[in-house]
């Protein structure tokens, strides 16, 4: 094992260039580690679990892992009040673990150690002062999307047109984010156009799966599910407009929230010009609490009072109580949408949950989905293809860059004009009207539903696979308010695709090639040995703006111990 000072490390990007004009790439960055961590040469043999390859390095010390260890915000911000940390031990061993994490799954891009010490010894130094915290988040380190504006540093957002721009100022959501306390210390790793589920670009290349590195970690938040995923961080950002906080979420086992239009700061949101369908933001961590701790805190400085994006609507505690306190819950449940048929583990997650919630009293009802499918491919998918491509046609000619193929992006067949852009947009707004009145009158309190309906995927196989996301994206679509959460894992007997009859009989009726697609990719990884043991989310939608109904779900299902 190597370890150097200051090493400029390459990205995968370099070290596995893309064809570029059938020639090497030749645009590229390094990250420069401020730390004597490098954590493998290339003879090593690397396991395929980062965090077991992290806390076996013997780069961190014992003090260290047990922070990074850490399940939860609140329990740091515990162990600072007790004085047994400090915000500068804790920001550095984060820092830390996110270099090594980086070396193995390729998840951060840009790096802000020096900033992020440097404004923990100064809450270091107010508290010891004053005995109080600036705010709610005190000292937690906070890593962000690629997309969020810094300042000081890039934000290339995967296009290689966008390197040497450094942001002259933190955007607004960046500047309340440090007035509550919290540290930004790195941003992570995106697909080139945020529009698919796996994460690489021409910039930064291929973000891999904290737990499984011969897998995806998902997108577009790829990089910040694979940080979380390795314990480099403990409350991050991502955003969603299909998916993207909750399919890399899922992929590592976490819990990730997309909420509804105005609850969580993104410049992107309010653009209403630019997309018909618009993307919000989102908390990602490996705890329920620092998901609920996030949108408590931000709700706490009345952000509507500066940003014109935010409603205002302040965190409803008893919205999450009341949930918590009734008896009889009524909870909808898809397991197969009849788009693509989920893969057996997930099929099975969604099964137990519902047995669970019955055993304890709930009522739960079959949901009918038979609309879904129709709404993803003629609602959504025309509303995020209805620009024809342009937007990403000019980021690709500021220096020639060729566009990833396969993504989710317009092309001049699927461009609309401004009246049909009205004409769908009128269409998307009655059916939202008319799923408003199926929730209202079904009288349910939340539905579950797997996330995707593939429990992993290889690199750069998401382009080839016309991949299905109607499981995730139809909520954008309605724009309402879904948590995800880990309830399982990948059984190495119960899900073997070789002995499930009911699986096996679907070769012969799979529904086009997404669904054979998908069919054949589980046997494949499994007789591979790649999926096996790897966890299993389901999603927990809760209607427009219901985010703290879907955390009191979430902690009713914790209760029942299905986490």
């Amino acid at each position: 094992m190597c370890v150097l000072e200051e090493r400029c490390l390459p990205t995968i990007a370099q070290t596995h260039p893309f064809p570029w004009n059938g020639s090497q790439l030749i645009f590229s960055t390094t990250l420069h580690i401020p730390f004597s961590i490098e954590i493998f040469n290339t003879n090593t043999v690397v396991p395929q679990d980062s965090r077991y390859v992290i806390e076996r390095s013997g780069l961190l010390t014992p003090p260290e892992l047990e922070i990074t260890s850490t399940i939860g915000a609140r329990k740091i911000l515990r162990r600072y009040e007790d004085g047994s940390w400090t915000c500068e031990a804790v920001v550095r061993a984060f820092c830390k673990r996110a270099a090594l994490a980086t070396q193995l799954i390729n998840c951060c891009t840009e790096l802000m150690f020096e900033e992020a010490l440097s404004q923990a010894r100064d809450l270091d130094r107010w508290y010891a002062d004053t005995g109080e915290f600036v705010g709610p988040l005190h000292g937690i380190p906070l890593s962000l999307k690629d997309t969020h504006q810094v300042r000081g540093h890039d934000t290339t957002v995967g296009w290689v047109g966008n390197i040497g721009r450094p942001a002259p100022d933190d955007e607004l959501t960046v500047q309340q984010y440090r007035s509550l306390g919290a540290i930004v210390y790195c941003k992570t790793n995106i697909p080139q156009s945020l529009m698919m589920s796996d994460s690489y670009n021409h910039v930064w290349g291929q973000s891999v799966n904290a737990l499984r590195r011969e897998l995806i970690s998902g997108g577009s938040s790829g990089g910040e599910g694979a940080l979380v995923g390795a314990r480099g961080s403990v409350l991050g950002i991502g955003t969603d407009i299909g998916g993207s906080i909750r399919i890399p979420a899922a992929l590592q086992g976490l819990y990730g929230l997309c909420p509804s239009v105005g609850r969580v700061p993104y410049r992107e949101s309010a653009r209403d010009q630019k997309y018909i369908v618009r993307p919000v933001a989102g908390p990602m961590s490996n705890s329920l609490g620092s998901v609920e701790l996030f949108m408590e805190a931000y709700a706490s400085l009345e952000p509507w009072t500066t940003d014109p994006t935010i409603l205002p609507l302040p965190w409803r505690r008893w919205l999450d109580e009341q949930i918590q306190e009734k008896e009889c819950l009524r909870i909808g449940y898809i397991v197969d949408d009849g788009g693509v048929k989920p893969h057996p583990p997930i099929q099975r997650a969604v099964h137990d949950v519902v047995e669970r919630l019955r055993q304890s009293g709930h009522d739960v009802v079959q949901w009918d989905a038979s609309g879904h499918v129709q709404a993803y491919y003629e609602l959504w998918v025309r509303a995020v293809l209805a620009d024809g491509g342009k937007r990403f046609e000019s980021l690709c000619k500021m220096v020639d860059e060729p566009l990833i193929q396969g993504m989710l992006v317009g092309t001049h067949e699927t461009l609309l004009d401004h009246q049909e852009r009205m004409d769908l947009a009128d269409a998307i707004w009655e059916y939202k009207r008319q799923y408003l009145d199926k929730w209202r009158e079904s009288g349910i309190d939340a539905l579950i539903m797997p996330v995707t309906p593939w429990v992993g995927m290889r690199p750069k196989v998401w382009v080839k696979s016309q991949q299905y996301v109607g499981y995730t994206a139809l909520w954008n679509l309605l724009d309402y308010s879904v948590l995800t959460m880990p309830v399982g894992n990948v059984d190495k007997v119960l899900d073997d695709p070789n002995t499930d009859e009911d699986w096996k009989s679907h070769a012969g009726s799979t529904r086009g090639y997404p669904d054979e697609f998908n069919y054949n990719m589980y046997k494949e990884l499994w007789d591979d040995g790649l999926v096996q043991g790897l966890p299993v989310n389901i999603q927990i939608v809760t209607g427009r703006f219901g985010e703290e109904k879907a955390v009191g779900v979430a902690k009713v299902l914790e209760k029942l111990g299905i986490v």
